[in-house]
């Protein structure tokens, strides 16, 4: 019998590639239906106000429907889109055949020489024992890794479902492990690499020698270059595939290089590599945790004795340079050290172990992601930026046991490298209940996962014949390639900036205003960036489209009309809160509605970089085009007003757990922004990277445009409170009635001695029973439950004191006993202010709203709700009593049940 908090190794579990051929393909969108949605994301960024009537340029948006519409009824989209079924009908995803699942940004776009490498990070939670060493807190992390790719390797590891338990596509977790991104060489192209030849800038060029000079100096730009490539390419349907048109293709063509049988790891620690073998034959593990901390200390001392500038080398940053000097580097490694860069390659990750300790807030996440630049006396580069490979997937842990993973956007896909490092993260934690259970497997992730029976005996295990250290002799040539290629690095380190900063509004904040907390964030962030811009800006979001066959992750665009016409109701000054509160909750789950049907396959980004990567390369896919072709196809994809589709200002992604921190992405150019967030119940994690743009304020803004939603919110929910969703039967109005009727024949014999006397009565009266008919802290205690109804016997003994009273007066209106209007009824109890409560029960520490809440102001003028404060005539009446309690009491809702929000 087990226990509750054993595990059955017996219960048959289901394989982790079992699901796979039970998954759908992703569908082929209709080309109708991309075209419109491409035009409906393009047009918020060419109109002046959001509205049809009212474009910014007319001609423009003309020529943009106009080549669009005259490309849908071309033979060349035919030609395209029966290229992408063929390949559909072939292959379980009609992507297969091209390079956008590796280049998933854009359509084999080449990376700027200053922009960032594009690999996201996650910066994980500190260890669950506190003042861990460095080599402790790398023994434990590579294990709990470890026990996570041993489960993978021998499929135990339980396949991915969505919140509806459909089965996710495992595939692309063969690329997390022993992997890397690299260039697609032609046959012979390393073989025939002359390594003698001096290196200079030229070389790059090169690469290119099939172009003009005159095209060189115009490569830069996207658009001409990509001109360039239709002036070289034949047009004649007959023509073959020239070996230009193979240079054209493979010039900056990136593959994934995979070693399905790796068994080790890579340990870089100040600029030196080494490698340790850590599984067997059967994919099991050969170390445990103390023996890795060994190792790794092992490491250490050596990186740390041996240390030289000479010894230490920035090769590292070969992996973070533009396509065309990185595809050189690797060209000339692979020619002079095809051993050592297979070793590199085929490693299953690399580990860190940087130098670093604690900084401030910013640096610190500097640190953690592409390390520290130092320059020393001798102006050599000394930091641990130089400790990076950004090729391949990278747990960095430094000096005071903090610890971060890195990924390569282009291999890795976001959501499996995020269930790797939570699941990895909790075994570490779960080791804890293994030692408390002396050693007892079963408190594992994975407890079928057991240790190798070749592990070395105590008396073999000797760390300097386990570890193995790559040594490098560069020639003066390979020097200067990396030394130009770190002060690159350099130069980017020091040009961008990154920006982490909480705010108080999470996945509660979302639930009260009804909407998606990812869609929440997302709008809100748009809203934001337009209200310090005055613009709208592309943006993209990853999501997952795993639910598919061979699919990963998917950019899905965040822009459209309705968020447009958001922004400018957001700062206008003549819309109440009111409508901007609903156009928000519109248009947030017109977004949420969008995000759905993208990981149904309904998504039009894909499929248009698709066509646009066929056209650039038809001739090398076996499309021909005629001259008339060509040109139409060029009205589209080489369209001006196409160009912020593959150069998005914003990428927006959301990704964490609570095993992790911080979550940051580097922006896709250079005046772009690059926003990684974690949304917790209570508050959001932002990390904003880019080039000294204002992240801070942006947060900042962001901060403001939320609380301005919340308050709207909160007005919106005490009127609700107060107006909306009560009963009241007739005989309690009636009621009313007759109470008005009485004050109104007492305010019409004020100024008579009877009158006086009267009134003094009165007043004497109410003095005593409060209000009259009911009780103000009954009225206050049924504002949190149903309200009571006055015992039958109480309102007949009124009624016949009322009875009496009429009797007497003679004197009253005859309109005493009408109906009263909806002013009437609102003013009668004026002198009774509104209740501002300091808390509001049942909601979080962020909604709670005090006299002194201070909320961040915009430059923009933004009203107030005029339901936030009273409205009432200021005129004196005699029916009403001074409270001390400050409550819109509207006595025509008195006995009905007020809704509470709990």
């Amino acid at each position: 019998m087990t226990t509750a908090l054993e595990i059955d190794t017996n219960i048959d579990t289901v394989h982790t590639f079992s699901q796979e051929d039970k998954l759908p393909k992703l569908p082929l969108p209709d080309l109708k239906n991309t075209l419109r949605d491409l035009k409906k994301s393009l047009e918020p960024l060419y109109y002046a106000d959001g509205y049809y009537k009212h474009p910014l340029d007319p001609v423009q948006i003309k020529g943009l429907t106009s080549a669009l519409s005259t490309f849908l009824g071309s033979d060349a989209a035919l030609k395209l889109q029966a290229k992408l079924r063929t390949y559909y009908d072939n292959n379980d995803c009609y992507l297969d055949k091209l390079h956008l699942d590796i280049n998933n940004h854009s359509s084999s776009r080449e990376i700027d020489d200053d922009i960032l490498p594009r690999n996201p990070f996650l910066i994980l939670a500190d260890d669950a024992v506190p003042d861990i060493t460095q080599s402790a807190r790398s023994a434990v992390l590579v294990h709990s890794a470890l026990r996570f790719i041993s489960a993978l390797k021998q499929e135990l590891l339980p396949p991915d479902t969505n919140n509806k338990d459909v089965p996710l596509s495992m595939v692309p977790y063969l690329n997390l492990f022993g992997t890397t991104r690299c260039p697609v060489f032609q046959e012979g192209e390393v073989e025939n690499f002359d390594l003698d030849k001096p290196y200079t800038a030229s070389d790059l060029d090169n690469e290119d020698s099939f172009l003009s000079e005159d095209e060189y100096e115009d490569e830069s730009d996207d658009q001409n270059k990509t001109k360039s490539f239709t002036q070289s390419r034949p047009t004649s349907s007959n023509s073959a595939v020239s070996d230009d048109e193979d240079d054209i293709f493979t010039r900056h063509g990136i593959t994934i290089d995979r070693h399905p049988d790796s068994k080790h790891i890579l340990v870089i620690s100040k600029g030196q590599y080494y490698t340790i073998e850590v599984l067997d034959d059967e994919n099991k593990i050969l170390y445990t945790e103390g023996r890795l901390s060994i190792l790794f200390n092992q490491i250490l001392t050596d990186s740390e004795e041996s240390y030289s500038f000479k010894r230490s080398t920035a090769l590292g940053s070969l992996t973070s340079h533009s396509f065309r000097n990185w595809k050189y580097a690797r060209k000339r490694l692979q020619k002079r050290y095809p051993q050592e860069l297979r070793l590199i390659d085929s490693a299953l990750f690399v580990l860190v172990l940087d130098e670093s300790t604690e900084q401030a807030n910013e640096e610190n996440t500097k640190r953690l992601f592409y390390g520290t630049s130092i320059i020393d006396n001798k102006g050599h580069q000394v930091g641990s930026c130089v400790s990076r490979w950004y090729d391949k997937l990278q747990l960095v842990v430094t000096k005071d046991a903090t610890a971060a993973v890195i990924w390569d956007s282009f291999t890795c896909d976001g959501s499996v490298v995020l269930r790797f490092i939570s699941e990895t993260f909790t075994e570490a934690v779960l080791r804890l209940a293994r030692e408390v259970n002396a050693g007892d497997p079963q408190f594992s992730l994975w407890p079928n996962v057991m240790p190798s029976e070749l592990a070395p005996k105590p008396a073999d295990f000797h760390p300097s014949s386990i570890v193995n250290k790559i040594d490098w002799s560069f020639s003066n040539i390979l020097n200067t390639h990396v030394h130009l290629s770190e002060t690159k690095l350099a130069d980017l380190i020091s040009k961008h900036d990154i920006v982490h900063r909480s705010i108080s509004v999470g996945r509660r904040s979302a639930q009260r205003l009804g909407v998606k907390p990812d869609s929440m964030i997302q709008i809100a962030l748009q809203i934001a960036h337009y209200s310090l811009y005055g613009k709208m800006a592309f943006g993209f979001e990853p999501i997952s489209t795993r639910g598919f066959k061979n699919s990963r992750s998917s950019f899905v665009n965040i822009q459209n009309q309705d968020l447009l016409e958001l922004c400018q109701l957001f700062i206008s000054t003549s819309t109440d809160n009111q409508t901007k509160l609903d156009k928000f909750v519109q248009t947030c789950e017109k977004h949420s509605e969008k995000v759905r049907k993208a990981k149904l396959g309904e998504g039009f980004e894909k499929h248009f970089n698709a066509l646009k990567y066929l056209y650039k390369f038809h001739s090398h896919f076996g499309i021909d085009f005629t001259e008339e072709d060509e040109k139409i196809a060029s009205d589209v994809f080489n369209n001006t007003l196409i160009a912020p589709f593959s150069q998005p200002e914003l990428i927006v992604a959301n990704c964490g757990t609570s095993a992790t921190t911080q979550f940051g992405i580097t922006p896709a150019i250079p005046q772009g922004f690059g926003i990684g967030y974690i949304i917790k119940d209570d508050q959001c994690d932002l990390t904003v990277t880019s080039q000294f743009r204002q992240g801070d304020r942006l947060i900042y803004m962001l901060n403001y445009v939320l609380n301005e939603f919340r308050s709207y919110w909160r007005v919106a929910r005490e009127t609700s409170r107060n107006k909306t969703g009560i009963k009241i039967s007739r005989s309690v109005d009636r009621l009313y009635q007759l109470d008005n009727a009485l004050n109104s024949v007492i305010d019409n014999s004020e100024g008579t001695p009877e009158s006086a006397h009267r009134h003094h009565h009165s007043h004497h009266d109410h003095s005593q029973q409060k209000t009259g008919f009911f009780d103000l802290d009954a009225h206050l205690d049924s504002s949190r439950s149903v309200s009571s109804t006055p015992s039958l016997s109480n309102i007949a003994s009124r009624l016949a004191e009322l009875t009496v009273t009429r009797d007497s007066s003679r004197n009253h209106s005859s309109l005493a006993l009408s109906v009263p209007t909806v002013n009437e009824k609102l003013n009668t109890g004026h002198q009774i202010l509104q209740i501002h409560p300091n808390h509001v029960d049942g909601s979080s520490g962020s909604e709670v709203s005090t006299p002194n809440d201070s909320r961040p102001h915009s430059g923009f003028s933004s009203r107030r709700d005029s339901g936030a404060s009273s409205t009432r005539p200021e005129s004196k009446r005699q029916n009403v009593i001074n409270s001390k309690f400050d409550i819109d009491f509207d006595r025509s809702r008195v006995g009905r049940k007020v809704s509470t929000y709990e």
